[in-house]
């Protein structure tokens, strides 16, 4: 890792299939020779979920954190999008933003995201990055499925979101600040009731046949949590996985363990793209 500091982050917009996609761009070290890194966060969240994240790699490599179609800053959807509609759109947006060769690192429902341009961008996509993945049986996405977008969650009673509440802030991880979890909450909330939308995407994509079709080398970075299974079982369907377990890191490691999680995957990258 560089010991340089990280240059604050810049803005975009930009057009893309899925209306205007909204970006941080941290630019990092000016003689950098790793492609940038595109991080793809978890739903319902938006690009702010890697803050620290990517202001700690960005000592070492250019860090983009785009907001997924429907989410954070980027336009809003009428109606849910498949994930390979949504990797198309952030292949739209870096296009648009000048990004050629670049690797996707994604968290939870991102990991998809990125697997999907690994699989669409080929020659733009040298290597890929999961921080663990949902891979969930079929019948557990069906089951996952029942009941999405049934609660209404724009109401006059305060009571309404407090299930959000407790999850994102009072259940946050030890040691998380609580204004990085009243970020993450009032992203949340700019995405209204169409917040379900991005889970329906994921439960109604088929990561048991989509893996196994990825060329590139990915690294698959198991945090401990409810998908650590899931995760080591999205792993042995890779064609060329590189495997690391983080057992004392889980919820909130983007924010408690930046510089661990920057390092792994600087590491990774500086095997094909180092000196």
């Amino acid at each position: 890792m560089s010991a340089s500091t990280s240059m604050p982050p810049r803005r975009a917009y930009a057009d893309t299939r899925l209306g205007q996609v909204h970006l941080k761009i941290w630019p990092g070290p000016p003689d950098g020779k790793l492609p940038p890194v595109v991080c793809l966060h978890p739903i319902p969240y938006s690009g702010r979920y890697f803050d620290s994240f990517a202001a700690e790699l960005a000592r070492s490599v250019s860090v983009v954190a785009p907001d997924l179609p429907g989410y954070g800053g980027s336009d809003q959807l009428a109606e849910p999008a498949p994930l390979a509609t949504h990797a198309a759109a952030i292949a739209d947006a870096l296009q648009a933003s000048g990004i050629g060769q670049f690797v996707p690192l994604g968290y939870h429902t991102g990991s998809a995201v990125a697997g999907e341009l690994a699989l669409a961008r080929p020659k733009r996509v040298p290597r890929a990055v999961f921080v663990t993945y949902p891979y969930l049986p079929a019948e557990e996405r069906e089951k996952q499925l029942q009941g999405l977008g049934a609660v209404k969650l724009n109401s006059e009673e305060l009571e309404s979101l407090r299930k959000r509440w407790r999850f994102t802030v009072n259940n946050r991880a030890a040691g998380v600040p609580l204004d990085g979890a009243m970020t993450n909450f009032i992203e949340e909330l700019r995405t209204g009731e169409n917040a379900w939308f991005g889970f329906h995407s994921m439960f109604t994509y088929s990561p048991e046949e989509r893996l196994p079709a990825i060329a590139q080398t990915a690294l698959v970075v198991n945090l401990a949590g409810s998908l650590n299974e899931a995760t080591r079982a999205a792993a042995e369907r890779l064609q060329h996985p590189e495997y690391v377990e983080f057992e004392q890191m889980g919820k909130g490691a983007f924010d408690l363990h930046p510089d661990r999680l920057a390092r792994a995957v600087v590491q990774f990258l500086e095997t094909d793209f180092g000196d």
